[in-house]
């Protein structure tokens, strides 16, 4: 029975402190058998009390939350460990492989020998109360993107090591390779279960000596003042500012699967939101395996939307067009890299004078077809100067097109869904299926491109 000082400190506790003090409790005993009052007294409620401020909190009563959290913990070992199935029953906390096998497909939705070869994953992760957001958006976009939740980190201090490399994929990999070694040198680290938490994020580095360098920075949460790896400069302290973020789960490989993540956050989650881009640095956390990295969590900074991308009919005149296309599964970059060589040439023999304004398209619906095509070039008018005969030419019509001014959403995938749905439910017009859509892109001195680039996203209508 809890002494009348641990009440006392009950009382002037929140019930978001006593309830992450529960979950601390919960993750530190997983392994063990638990008891509801042992962990009702770290909480400093009655065991009445948890039951009812542990649901109101995170949403699963208190001994569901538990099995949930060691069927991940075992779902993890099945997939990146040599353990028997009985072995793992026992961590768990089960006194047979049937009661385990029994949980462990009710909460997974398959059998356990099955999960090993299964080709999703099963996550089911600690709840950190602080970080949690409670927003409305439509049934439509919660059904479409289930596995998306907005959080909030609250600003801290981190550990960084930065790691340069002449090349860019894979060195989010090695970088986190290269950290873990550096604590694992430490014997402090090994047999332990330290609440770090690993992020990492990239960093744009000027060239060296004509070669360009990559940049990408891991930051450790939760790294002790004072250890030996910090007074030896092997990391340096550096704020982190926070903010609201958007959360997917995704596989850490392939290296496509990881992009995939990315824009399907970008590209259409965000536009359908009540969010729009934040001004916080975008983040990857690392959930490894004996130092193997099996998942990661992405994180979209983002902020309240207060007015949404207005859509207008307007009147184009008549424009040139200079461009490189991609077909097929590659068309993007095939696309993208015969217009960067074309830029490099003309840069060498000083010919971008007047070169026009960026624009993109592809084949919107159809990006698993042999015919999709992708599209990146220039738009000039005729009073430009523009030299490309490296580059096909065609010219984009006079008329109207539906216009939404919008910010560069990835592949715009998200915005290009909103407009075909605002002409198709439109009175006055409809698609004009004879003319090509584009996006052009609008930028100016001085300005971060990644955030504050504006793309005007026209559709020909009629």
């Amino acid at each position: 029975m809890k002494s009348k000082t641990s009440w006392e400190l009950g009382e002037r506790m929140s019930g978001i402190e006593s309830v992450q003090r529960a979950i601390d409790y919960i993750e530190d005993h997983l392994e063990e058998e638990m008891d509801l009052s042992a962990i009702a007294d770290e909480a400093y409620i009655s065991v009445a009390q948890l039951y009812r401020v542990f649901y109101a909190l995170t949403g699963h009563p208190v001994k569901e939350y538990i099995r949930k959290r060691r069927m991940s913990v075992a779902a993890n070992h099945l997939r990146n460990s040599n353990q028997s199935v009985e072995e793992l029953a026992w961590c768990s906390g089960f006194e047979s492989y049937h009661s385990f096998a029994k949980v462990f497909k009710k909460i997974v939705g398959v059998t356990p020998a099955a999960y090993r070869n299964a080709d999703f994953f099963y996550s089911f992760e600690p709840i950190r109360l602080h970080e949690r957001v409670v927003y409305l958006e439509d049934r439509e976009q919660t059904e479409l993107f289930p596995d998306v939740k907005v959080i909030r980190l609250l600003p801290d201090k981190m550990h960084a090591y930065l790691h340069v490399s002449k090349q860019e994929a894979g060195m989010e990999h090695e970088a986190y390779r290269i950290v873990f070694e550096k604590l694992g040198l430490h014997e402090k680290m090994r047999g332990s279960k330290p609440k770090l938490r690993i992020f990492g994020t990239n960093v744009d580095l000027p060239d060296e000596d004509g070669e360009p360098r990559f940049g990408y920075r891991v930051l450790i949460a939760h790294l002790a003042d004072g250890e030996e790896w910090t007074r030896e400069g092997t990391f340096t302290e550096e704020p982190f500012p926070g903010g609201l973020y958007a959360v997917r789960k995704i596989a850490a490989s392939p290296p496509e699967v990881v992009q995939d993540g990315w824009d399907r956050l970008l590209s259409e989650w965000l536009p359908k939101s009540t969010f729009e881009i934040g001004t916080h640095p975008y983040i990857e956390e690392f959930i490894a395996y004996n130092g193997k990295i099996t998942r990661m969590n992405l994180f979209l900074p983002v902020q309240r939307k207060y007015r949404n991308e207005p859509i207008e009919v307007v009147e184009l005149p008549d424009m040139q067009a200079f461009f490189s296309r991609g077909y097929g599964a590659m068309a993007q970059a095939s696309a993208e890299r015969q217009l960067i060589e074309w830029f490099t040439n003309a840069s060498d023999s000083g010919r971008l004078a007047g070169q026009g304004k960026y624009y993109m398209s592809f084949h919107y619906g159809c990006s698993d077809s042999d015919e999709y095509w992708w599209e990146n070039g220039l738009l000039a008018r005729e009073s430009d100067l523009l030299e490309a005969e490296r580059l096909n030419r065609k010219r984009f019509g006079s008329g109207i097109y539906a216009c939404c001014v919008s910010k560069t959403y990835g592949l715009l995938s998200g915005v290009l869904d909103q407009m075909h749905r605002w002409i198709a439910t439109n009175d006055t017009y409809e698609l004009d299926g004879t003319r090509q859509w584009f996006a052009e892109y609008h930028t100016f001195d001085g300005m971060n491109v990644e955030r504050d680039t504006i793309v005007k996203v026209y559709i020909p209508v009629k």
